[in-house]
């Protein structure tokens, strides 16, 4: 790696650029009980990182098919969304600086994120962060989600990078995967998942948050 040409980055979003993980999590959990339907929201950390289609498959495999899953998630959305447009777009440290880092040296960047489209671009309209990315990959565009590496397939793709070359930015075990399987360079910043040795295994490195990244970033690409 160290002697690997850096084409490009590939972000995840929830949970590595914005911290909505926890917030989403918390609008499982409160609707989950409204709805008698508790063990829902326990059991959120399984459906992290996978697109509507997946996750809906995940819930009739889980709950059955009387769980009421499109009203569920029609639920939790409006909540989601309502207290972010009241109090903005949670972001995780060092988010504009690695990105104007990169914009700066050149490095292509772009997103693979299991969120729809539509939630997507209201998110990057709100934070101002969509110019900073060459493309934009969304789990409406993909037929299987994360861990499947179908969605970075499609971003290094959009970039025209080498997997091989292309770094992702993950923080779930859902989305290391899917980037190995692409055959990418995985950085790991923890978010609710903690690390464990099957995905340590998968891992260039793992850091604490952003700031860290764009120091091993500059290191890199300064050789």
């Amino acid at each position: 790696m160290t002697q690997l040409e850096i084409q490009g980055i590939v972000f995840d979003v929830d949970g590595v650029l914005f911290d909505t993980e926890r917030l989403t999590h918390q609008t499982w959990k409160t609707v989950s009980r409204e709805m008698g339907w508790p063990q829902v929201g326990e059991a959120y950390l399984e459906f992290v990182g996978q697109n509507r289609t997946d996750i809906f498959r995940k819930m009739v495999e889980l709950f059955g098919e009387e769980f009421p899953k499109e009203t569920f998630m029609k639920v939790c959305s409006a909540y989601s969304q309502a207290r972010m447009e009241r109090e903005g777009v949670p972001m995780k440290p060092g988010v504009r600086e690695i990105l104007a880092f990169l914009k700066e040296r050149g490095v292509p960047t772009a997103l693979a994120t299991s969120t729809g489209r539509p939630r997507t671009e209201r998110r990057m309209e709100m934070t101002g962060l969509g110019p900073y990315f060459s493309a934009i990959i969304t789990g409406d565009q993909v037929e299987h989600s994360k861990p499947d590496p179908e969605i970075y397939l499609l971003a290094c793709q959009a970039l025209g990078t080498d997997p091989e070359h292309t770094i992702a930015v993950e923080d779930s075990r859902n989305g290391i995967l899917s980037a190995s399987r692409a055959g990418m360079q995985v950085i790991m910043v923890p978010d609710m998942i903690p690390p464990t040795p099957e995905l340590e295994d998968l891992l260039f490195r793992r850091c604490t948050d952003l700031l860290e990244v764009r120091e091993l970033l500059s290191q890199i690409l300064s050789q």
